[in-house]
């Protein structure tokens, strides 16, 4: 017989009230993946009816997190030491802890879902939207930030960004520190501030606009950081390079939020980039000296069709498709095999 699983059936579950088959119905739901965010919410409303403890939440938060690190040995560990009737003691942790032992019950499949909330953009979609702590956040197209669910609020406010965003930090009155991480190399540190990141894996770019940021980064082998101000414009390289210059046009990096294209000398190279990581579209070039030319300018474009025309029309160009490849090609051009 299998059990509906509900919010009644949860609360009896993390109450240690529930009988032996719907535990065994929650945590088969819990392994197959259920709806995560439907049982955070639970969990949290759980949580806050039945009081127990005032928590140390960022105490608790770096208890999760060492939990984690320990991989599923200590999990194991973990189960067969503590007696089934004492299974949720820890639950007088704050709600942090709670969730280390449900992921041991559930084998650990469902780590982030449980300990981020996860926003995402589509191919050609921009988003925006606030979070916990009050700071504005825009995603550019096919991008997405990871915000911890436990001790945002309290710590060091860290999210995790892949792709282009727009951060608008508010500043906290205990004076917490805002990092955006983009990988293991590179994170920026911020206190409160405006400021644009293109985290792609073509390279990395930063513009601020407002406020002051420090840049974390690592050459090699050696870790570096270097101070931005207002109007500068910094660019990673994939081989571990920084260059921080002053840019006229600080804002052209978040230029995406009005659907405008701001290029500088952009080579065709680049810009059939940009087709791919905004509206997952592969353009190419069909020989080295179409792909070396260079537009400027700045131009409106709502979807991937608006901003091919204008390719096409500036360079004079003709567009042939190849399969799943748009090809770029000089007029009565023959494309090369």
């Amino acid at each position: 017989m299998e059990y509906p699983i509900n919010k009644p059936m949860v609360f009896r579950y993390l109450a240690n009230r529930a009988t032996p088959l719907e535990r065994q119905a929650v945590e088969e739901w819990l392994r197959k993946g259920g709806d995560t965010e439907t049982f955070h919410q639970w969990l949290l409303e759980w949580e806050t009816k039945s009081p127990q403890y005032v928590p140390d939440s960022e105490t608790a938060y770096q208890s999760l997190l060492e939990r984690i690190d320990s991989q599923e040995t200590m999990a194991s560990n973990l189960q067969k030491t503590v007696p089934l009737r004492r299974r949720f003691s820890f639950l007088n942790w704050p709600i942090a802890a709670s969730v280390a032992l449900l992921l041991c019950a559930a084998g650990w499949l469902l780590r982030k879902p449980l300990l981020y909330k996860t926003y995402a953009t589509e191919y050609g979609q921009t988003s925006s939207f606030i979070l916990n702590d009050g700071s504005h956040v825009t995603l550019n197209a096919n991008s997405s930030l990871d915000v911890p669910r436990f001790g945002f609020e309290t710590g060091v406010r860290t999210v995790h960004l892949r792709g282009e965003a727009e951060f608008s930090v508010r500043h906290t009155p205990t004076h917490q520190r805002f990092v955006v991480s983009t990988s293991d190399q590179f994170q920026i540190e911020v206190l409160g501030t405006e400021f644009t990141v293109f985290a792609r894996p073509r390279g990395t770019k930063v513009a601020l606009s407002k406020g002051k940021i420090r840049l974390d980064y690592r050459h090699g082998t050696t870790k570096k950081h270097v101070l931005m101000k207002p109007g500068e414009l910094a660019t990673l390289n994939t081989a571990g390079s920084l260059r921080v210059k002053h840019s006229p046009d600080s804002d052209a990096l978040s230029a995406w939020k009005e659907h405008r294209f701001v290029f500088n000398n952009t080579s065709v190279a680049e810009i059939c980039a940009l087709f791919e990581e905004n509206f997952g579209l592969i353009v190419r070039a069909s020989d080295p000296e179409i792909a070396a030319r260079t537009i400027s300018g700045n131009f409106k474009a709502q979807s991937a069709e608006d901003l091919l025309e204008v390719l096409v029309e500036v360079l004079n160009l003709e567009i042939r498709k190849d399969n799943k490849t748009l090809l770029l090609l000089n007029p009565n051009q023959n494309p090369k095999s």
